[in-house]
């Protein structure tokens, strides 16, 4: 009987700390895993961009053309739409920082990161689903913002608005690596 119990209580004890192993695994994503199915879906369907400038651009704020591509990309560009079940899930994603704050020894100490180099500072901005609002970022040193950067965190889907770009996604930072394959 008691060999039984003793094992049973060894059984109870390994799964419970399997579960807990699982629940805080990290778990490495894309920026496309990010973008809801129909989002994702309508990026791919995309045609070619032309590069015809005698034309208004679909990017221009005042755009009123009526060519159903430039509404499509309208609406990929400012999707806000989410993935619910990202929503507190600790997640390790590659991406580039664009700077927000900064503290007394100029160490970013949040910011928005971002697919691709130079987003955000370039017109248009990435869409909200594909911009991260990062906290708690400890000894990045502002020059260092011109590299890729593995960061490692919980994700949650609570957006951020500033003044740069949206941000349908914010991430309590656990991490801060540079970036390797």
């Amino acid at each position: 009987m008691l060999n039984k119990l003793s094992v049973t209580l060894s059984m109870v004890l390994v799964a419970s700390f399997s579960m807990m192993l699982s629940a805080s695994e990290v778990k490495t994503i894309e920026w496309t895993d990010l973008m809801p199915e129909e989002d994702l879906a309508a990026l791919q369907a995309m045609p070619e961009v032309q590069h015809d400038y005698s034309q208004p651009s679909p990017f221009d704020d005042n755009y009123n053309g009526d060519d159903p591509a430039a509404g499509q990309w309208q609406q990929i560009l400012q999707s806000a739409k989410v993935k619910e079940e990202f929503n507190n899930t600790k997640v390790r994603i590659p991406g580039f920082i664009v700077p927000l704050e900064f503290d007394d020894e100029q160490n970013v100490t949040s910011f928005f990161l971002v697919p691709y180099f130079g987003a955000c500072i370039h017109v248009p901005p990435p869409p909200p689903n594909q911009i991260i609002f990062v906290s708690g970022a400890k000894n990045l040193k502002a020059d260092m913002i011109y590299s890729p950067f593995w960061i490692s965190g919980t994700l949650t889907t609570q957006p951020m608005s500033h003044d740069l770009a949206n941000a349908a996604y914010s991430l309590k930072a656990d991490s801060v690596e540079e970036y390797t394959y």
